[in-house]
């Protein structure tokens, strides 16, 4: 009987997962079949959209003469750069900002007043300051960076545990002390969540960056595509660019999930 119920038990825990990927390809296929049809029966011109059928091959040919991975090489050396300068800025401008009075009232009107700016509004000045190399792309990655992190980081420093900082106080801790254990921990989350919306802005204005001023990178090569008609490689460059947000966005949940173990959520009963 035991035996019976551990067989069934592990044919119920194989069932659950199947039947959720199951649902989440659904929308997926139905799309790439519309998708096929469309193409096939000259609903969209093969000359300004290729079929999936079509991308799949151009994807293999691509991958196979390293073309694509030299571009996707560029792009995440420039992405990896620009977000950690910017992300530690960010964090760094936060934190003390956060936890200081001085700071508050000496740097935040300055950097609230250039945060509404809208980060492709940098490229031409960057451009002139920097010229079109990569400097001028990293820089403008960078200040995204720090824009969409300096908010979230010091609204965590500002919303720790009162209580917890009072005890602190009463037994003689010093700001040090209280900065590490109590203020970080609570600003860990506001931190991480703001750094998946940084991710998103930064792979946004890379590929804004790439078609204004570049000859190599992932938003070079959809760009190129586009101009000499070769819909085919415009789409894998754009699948290439999604796998690649997707992988880095994966990256930090998980790097989320485990330094915030600690807490129970809702995503903990829902598992979403």
């Amino acid at each position: 009987m035991t035996c019976a119920r551990r067989a069934a038990s592990a044919r119920a825990g194989w069932r659950i997962p199947l039947q959720r990927y199951s649902l989440s390809v659904i929308v997926p296929f139905l799309l790439l079949l519309l998708w096929e049809a469309a193409v096939r029966t000259d609903f969209f011109p093969s000359t300004l959209l290729a079929a999936p059928s079509e991308v799949v091959v151009k994807f293999v040919e691509r991958t196979a003469d390293l073309s694509l991975f030299k571009h996707a090489l560029v792009s995440v050396r420039r992405i990896t750069i620009g977000f950690a300068l910017g992300t530690s800025l960010g964090i760094f401008f936060g934190v003390l900002v956060g936890a200081s009075r001085f700071a508050t009232r000496l740097v935040e009107p300055t950097i609230l007043s250039l945060i509404p700016i809208p980060g492709i509004a940098w490229i031409p000045l960057l451009i002139i300051v920097f010229g079109i190399g990569e400097v001028s792309k990293i820089s403008l990655i960078m200040i995204s960076g720090f824009s969409t992190l300096f908010i979230p980081t010091a609204y965590g420093i500002r919303t720790a545990d009162k209580n917890l900082v009072e005890v602190a106080l009463v037994l003689g801790k010093s700001q040090i002390s209280t900065l590490r254990y109590i203020l970080l921990p609570s600003a860990v989350p506001s931190i991480l969540s703001g750094m998946r919306v940084t991710m998103v802005a930064a792979w946004t204005l890379m590929i804004s960056a790439e078609i204004v001023a570049s000859s190599e990178g992932l938003g070079w090569f959809v760009w190129d595509a586009r101009r000499f008609s070769r819909p085919d490689d415009m789409i894998v460059g754009m699948i290439s660019l999604g796998i690649l947000g997707k992988s880095t966005d994966y990256l930090l949940v998980r790097l989320e999930r485990y330094l915030t173990r600690y807490r129970q959520t809702y995503r903990d009963i829902t598992d979403v």
